[in-house]
C-alpha cells in the first residue's frame, strides 16, 4: 500500500492507527457516551420539561403558524421573529426564538432578559419564556444542553469546537486505516490454503473466552467491522457540524458540491423587516415551488412534519420548504425555494438528495447523525454507535497499554539477559 509515493507496509498502518486512536480515545468516549444520550434527547427533554413540549390535546384545529408568530410579537413587541413554524403537530408547544429590536433611545438592541416564548398551540397564550440559562447549575432546563455542549466542545466553546473537528476528520481517515487492518494479509496462492473470505470471516466474529487481551482484541475488531458504515456516517457528520468551514470548501473543491446560500449575494445593509408580509410570502413560496417541481420534476407531497420558513436580513431573501420525494428525513425537507424578500422574485433552489451526489451524501450522513431517518430503529442504532465508539476507544487504549508494558518487560528481560551471556561466553 502505497501513500505519497512511499510504500507503507502494514505494520507503518498499525503505527498510524495506534497513535491516531490514541488521540482520538478521549474525545471519541465523550462523544459516544453523550451522543448515546442525544439519540434519545426529543423523549428525555418531554420527561424532563412536559409544562414546555406538550398540552392537552383539544378538539379542535390548531392556530396556523402565522398566527402563533403574530401572538408572539404581541407579547414582545421589541423583538423580531425571522421564521414561522409550517405544520405544528397538535398538542405540541410552539416555540419562537426572538431577536431584539434596536432601542431608539440608546441605539443599542433591547435587553429583553429572554431569548424565546412557548406559545400554547391552540390560543396562542404564552406558557413559558427561555432564558439562557448557561451550563452551571445543571437543572432539568439546561441538563441536555450541557450533555449537547460535551458533545460537541468539552463544554470549551471555540477551543473545544476546533479539538473535536480535528478528531472527527481524523476519525474519517482512520477509519479506512482501522478497516484496511482487518483485512487478511496478502498470501501467495497455495491449493491447500483457504479463501480469502475464509480468513477474514474470524475478523468478524466475537469471542468471549480466553485470556483479556485477545479478548479484548477481537471486541476492538469485529464490533468496529459491524458498525462501521454507521460509525463512519457519524464521523463525517461530525467533521460537517463541527468544522462547516473545513468541510464545506473540501466538498465544494474536490466533490463539486453545490452551496446554494453562498451564491446568494448579501445585501449592503441587512433589511430586518421584509417588505412582503409573511402571508403574501408564503403565496409566492408556493407558487414558486410549484413551477420548479414542473421544471426539474419533482414531486411535492403533504407534510409529515414540522417545517421552518425562513427570513435572511443580510441576504434579504426569503427560504420556503416544502417536502417532496427528495426528502431526508423528517427534517431535511427535499426543496427549498429562495426569493427575494422585497420583489418576490425568484433567486434559487436547494435540494436536499437527488440532485448532486455530495450534497445527498451530506444530507444522509446529517440525518443518520440527528436520528431524523429511519424512525425509532435509528434512534436504537445511533444510541448503540454510541457505546460502541466509546468501547472501541477504550478497548484501544487498553490494547496499546497491554502492548506498552510486553515491550518494557522484553526490553528489561533483554537487558539482564545480555550482561549474564556475555559472562557465560567468557
Amino acid at each position: 500500500m502505497t501513500w505519497v509515493g512511499v510504500r507503507l507496509r502494514r505494520h507503518h498502518w498499525v503505527l498510524v492507527h495506534r497513535c491516531a486512536g490514541l488521540y482520538l480515545a478521549f474525545f471519541l468516549t465523550v462523544a459516544g457516551l453523550t451522543g448515546t444520550i442525544l439519540a434519545f434527547d426529543s423523549w428525555i427533554y418531554e420527561w424532563l420539561n412536559p409544562d414546555l413540549s406538550r398540552v392537552q390535546v383539544q378538539d379542535r384545529p390548531v392556530l396556523d403558524g402565522f398566527t402563533l408568530r403574530e401572538r408572539a410579537l404581541a407579547i414582545e413587541p421589541r423583538a423580531r421573529a425571522n421564521y414561522v413554524v409550517l405544520n405544528l403537530e397538535p398538542g405540541r408547544v410552539a416555540y419562537y426564538g426572538l431577536d431584539p429590536r434596536i432601542d431608539p433611545a440608546t441605539g443599542q438592541p433591547y435587553n429583553l432578559g429572554y431569548t424565546g416564548l412557548y406559545l400554547d398551540p391552540y390560543t396562542g397564550a404564552e406558557v413559558a419564556r427561555e432564558a439562557d440559562a448557561g451550563l452551571w447549575p445543571i437543572t432539568r432546563r439546561n441538563l441536555l444542553s450541557v450533555v449537547f455542549a460535551l458533545h460537541t466542545s468539552l463544554a470549551c466553546g471555540e477551543v473545544g469546537r476546533w479539538l473535536f473537528g480535528l478528531a472527527a476528520i481524523i476519525w474519517v481517515l482512520d477509519s479506512f486505516v482501522g478497516f484496511y487492518l482487518t483485512l487478511p494479509p496478502r498470501r501467495r496462492r497455495v491449493a491447500t490454503r483457504p479463501w480469502w473470505w475464509a480468513r477474514w470471516w474470524p475478523s468478524w466474529r466475537f469471542t468471549w473466552r480466553g485470556k483479556a487481551y485477545p479478548v479484548n482484541f477481537n471486541l476492538h475488531r469485529a464490533s468496529g467491522l459491524w458498525a462501521w458504515a454507521l460509525l463512519f456516517a457519524l464521523a463525517a457528520s461530525s467533521v460537517a457540524f463541527n468544522l462547516p468551514e473545513v468541510y464545506g470548501p473540501v466538498m465544494r473543491t474536490v466533490f463539486r458540491m453545490p452551496d446554494v446560500k453562498a451564491g446568494l449575494p448579501d445585501l449592503p445593509t441587512p433589511t430586518p423587516d421584509p417588505a412582503i408580509g409573511w402571508r403574501e410570502a408564503a403565496a409566492i413560496g408556493e407558487r414558486l415551488t410549484a413551477e420548479q417541481a414542473r421544471l426539474h420534476g419533482f414531486k411535492v407531497r403533504p407534510a409529515p412534519g414540522t417545517m421552518w420558513f425562513l427570513y435572511d436580513p443580510v441576504k434579504g431573501i426569503f427560504s420556503y420548504p416544502s417536502h417532496c420525494d427528495r426528502d431526508v428525513g423528517y427534517h431535511l425537507v427535499g426543496s427549498t425555494v429562495h426569493f427575494d424578500g422585497r420583489t418576490g422574485e425568484f433567486r434559487a433552489i436547494e435540494f436536499s438528495s437527488g440532485h448532486h451526489a455530495a450534497t445527498t451524501f451530506t444530507s444522509w450522513v446529517s440525518a443518520i447523525h440527528t436520528c431524523t431517518v429511519g424512525g425509532v430503529a435509528m434512534h436504537v442504532l445511533v444510541g448503540l454507535a454510541g457505546l460502541v465508539t466509546a468501547l472501541l476507544s477504550i478497548t484501544g487504549v487498553y490494547l496499546w497499554w497491554k502492548k506498552r508494558s510486553a515491550r518494557r518487560l522484553s526490553l528489561r528481560a533483554s537487558a539482564v539477559a545480555g550482561p549474564v551471556s556475555r559472562r557465560d561466553s567468557a
